[in-house]
């Protein structure tokens, strides 16, 4: 089938022209990214997260968590657990011999 669009083939240097020229021009662009701002990132992330909670309600997290864990599970055992939770539980102590504040390490 024949591409019958106007302007530039993809690819071609007045595409290429074009694209130049639009970039920066969004808001978007002119305000860096999410990598250019984690704030923007994390606020988006937590829109998405109480759209999707408001959405399919709270045991949805609880059931991809459950997937996810078995998926973990079943691909690097149970010992994989233990480990990273005697890991946890090392850093966690240091803390707290060190006098910092409990809470999440």
């Amino acid at each position: 089938m024949a591409n019958n669009r106007p302007g530039p083939k993809k690819g071609s240097t007045g595409a290429e022209k074009i694209a130049q020229a639009h970039r920066g021009s969004h808001e978007h662009d002119m305000q860096g990214g999410f990598a250019a701002n984690p704030e923007r990132a994390r606020e988006a992330g937590r829109k998405g997260g109480q759209t999707v909670k408001e959405k399919y309600g709270e045991d949805f997290y609880r059931e991809i968590g459950k997937r996810g864990g078995n998926t973990v599970k079943a691909e690097r055992g149970s010992e994989f657990y233990a480990e990273i939770g005697r890991r946890g539980g090392t850093a966690r102590s240091l803390k707290l011999r060190k006098g910092e504040p409990k809470g999440h390490i």
